[in-house]
């Protein structure tokens, strides 16, 4: 948002530093109170009433006080005194700190000026005051002449005002009472999902005419399904539990992302299956094969992707596990019943992985295309080394915040074109791990980073830097220590301007990749995938190498292989092909040529032919 540099009046987003490059406004006192002015955020609530002869005193609510006590003030009015009054504070406090004598010189004149202007106003009316007596009988005449237009014209504004607001608050009011029946019209659109007879049990989408279907489309995927009855107790209760179970004793944001989500699922299921059904707490409702494989055909035919959608049935198969094994009080469902839905699930499920693994593939062709190229990774290196140093000099004379984000994405660049690590190894790289770095005999240092994603199957997150890649992490903590002064400081390595956590590093590093004038779009995980491709290329997919380097990534080479590990190259599959061809030849020891068979063979061909 834009505010109006109370010395050019000219707009800025970036006010406090157009104050301090622009004007040379180096008192942070007085730049802080320009900000002030021109933002108009300051806290006149318990401030004397700006009107004259009211005799309201300080430490009074003024907002509630000009609303209630001057009804006959218009909403432009107040919001014209409150900014006067805004106005007075402010200057006066930048009396105050003029008179205070700072160490660091003052550059605007906004209060000098407001001092002069009142001054000239008073010389006026001495001025004024020392004309002749003769004339002020007539001034006096012509003054109440005025005041008595103006109170006439006050009194036209007043109604015309009051008018003006009565028919915007009707506007407004209308205006909201059709937003609501809109949203209300589209809701029951979107459920008014055509159950048929308890016999059949079909359902299908709402169908809508061709004059409505360009107004009304829904979007493919989405989930059509009759709310969850939330004024069941059980079945509150129920959710309630499973939740607790799944959340486990110390979650993390992730963890409560994702149970979150498995409920959200869940509460879809069980609205679609007790639709129209009575006795719900008793749970007889979830015995209804049609239904539930009503359930699974619907997820695929509202245009679901097999990805999301046997995310579904693998949630709701867990949940009537959970079910089964501890079910509640009030439930009369049978454990035969529940034993044959999650048979059925497991089928449909086994049936799913099919779909779901030629998705893998399409995916893993759309990434192959764009992969980054070994090139690509050396260049990115090279380039980094040239650049990091003339920004670790640069900020040494001068801060400013880009040449910090470039430091940064530069140094994540480097890094995670040579070890491919995830975002949240560099994310939660601390000042502590950097400063215990293990140091070798041969002048490198061995970081060990213990928050990611695997640390359960693969501990610490290593990366072993020589004695320029460590300096640089060192360059950027003693940063870091020098810009935040007395601030709180986070215990980060990459930091923000709040000296935070900088969660908008991958924003950095495209921002670098970009000037380095590389191809395609890059992020940590793409950089992930080419490092894992090349490993498996260059060293075989069961090498010792291979699983070395994917023991320092934190990751396992199955993984790999399913997730980034890419498809073979046509040089991979002409050297596949060389294979095959030496496997049948007749050179083998097994392998006894006949001569005449094949002689006899290549006669009859010919012949045929």
């Amino acid at each position: 948002m834009e505010k109006v540099c109370p010395l050019c009046n000219r707009g800025y987003t970036a006010l406090n530093q157009h104050l301090r490059v622009s004007h040379l406004v180096k008192n942070i006192e007085e730049r802080g109170k320009l900000v002030l002015l021109a933002s108009g955020r300051l806290n006149i609530r318990f401030e004397a009433c700006p009107v004259q002869s009211c005799d309201s005193l300080k430490g009074k609510r003024l907002d509630r006080h000009l609303k209630r006590s001057h009804t006959g003030l218009s909403e432009g009015a107040k919001s014209e005194l409150r900014n006067n009054l805004k106005r007075r504070l402010i200057l006066g406090s930048l009396v105050a700190l003029r008179a205070s004598n700072p160490s660091v010189p003052m550059v605007s004149t906004l209060d000098l000026d407001e001092a002069a202007g009142l001054e000239e106003e008073k010389e006026v009316e001495e001025e004024e005051g020392e004309e002749g007596e003769c004339q002020v009988t007539k001034l006096k005449a012509e003054v109440a002449n005025l005041k008595d237009e103006v109170a006439k014209l006050k009194r036209q504004a007043k109604e015309q005002n009051d008018g003006l607001e009565l028919s915007q608050t009707y506007n407004r009011n209308l205006k909201r009472a059709y937003l609501r029946l809109k949203r209300s019209a589209v809701k029951a659109n979107k459920n008014s999902v055509i159950f048929g007879t308890a016999d059949v049990l079909e359902y299908s989408l709402p169908q809508t005419s061709e004059a409505d279907e360009g107004s009304s489309e829904i979007p493919s995927g989405t989930i059509l399904c009759p709310p969850f009855p939330d004024h069941i107790r059980a079945l509150n209760t129920l959710l309630e539990e499973y939740k607790e179970l799944q959340e486990e004793p110390h979650p993390n944001a992730k963890l409560l992302n994702n149970v979150q989500s498995k409920l959200h699922r869940i509460k879809k299921f069980l609205g679609w299956m007790s639709k129209g059904q009575s006795g719900l707490a008793k749970l007889e409702f979830l015995n209804n094969q049609k239904r539930l494989k009503g359930w699974a055909v619907y997820l695929v035919d509202c245009g679901m992707a097999r990805t999301t959608s046997l995310h579904y049935l693998k949630n709701v198969r867990q949940f009537l596990v959970y079910v089964k094994e501890t079910p509640p009080k009030t439930s009369r469902l049978g454990q035969k019943d529940l034993v044959m839905g999650i048979r059925y699930l497991k089928g449909a499920i086994k049936g799913w992985n099919r779909h779901v693994v030629q998705h893998q593939m399409s995916v893993k062709g759309r990434k192959d295309a764009v992969m980054h190229t070994v090139v690509e990774l050396q260049q990115c290196r090279r380039l980094a080394l040239l650049a990091i140093p003339k920004l670790l000099s640069k900020l040494e004379q001068l801060h400013t915040n880009s040449s910090l984000w470039k430091l940064q994405g530069y140094v994540a660049a480097y890094l995670a074109s040579l070890y491919g690590h995830r975002l949240g190894v560099f994310l939660n790289m601390t000042d502590l791990e950097v400063s215990e770095a293990v140091h070798g005999d041969k002048d490198d240092y061995l970081l060990k980073m213990t928050h990611h994603k695997t640390n359960e199957a693969f501990g610490t997150a290593k990366m072993l830097l020589n004695k320029e890649e460590y300096g640089w992490l060192l360059k950027l903590i003693a940063f870091k220590t020098k810009y935040a002064s007395t601030k709180k400081m986070s215990p980060f390595v990459f930091f923000n301007t709040t000296f935070g956590r900088n969660r908008n590093l991958t924003k950095h590093l495209q921002m670098v990749w970009s000037e380095m004038q590389l191809k395609g779009d890059v992020n940590f995980i793409s950089l992930r995938t080419a490092v894992a491709t090349f490993a498996r290329d260059r060293h075989g997919e069961d090498s010792v190498q291979r699983k070395s380097m994917a023991r320092l990534m934190c990751h396992d080479t199955a993984t790999a292989d399913r997730h980034y590990a890419m498809d073979l190259s046509v040089e991979q599959a002409r050297i596949g092909r060389l294979l095959f061809e030496q496997a049948q030849e007749t050179t083998n020891s097994r392998t006894r040529p006949q001569t005449e068979v094949i002689k006899r063979q290549e006669s009859c061909i010919i012949t045929h032919v």
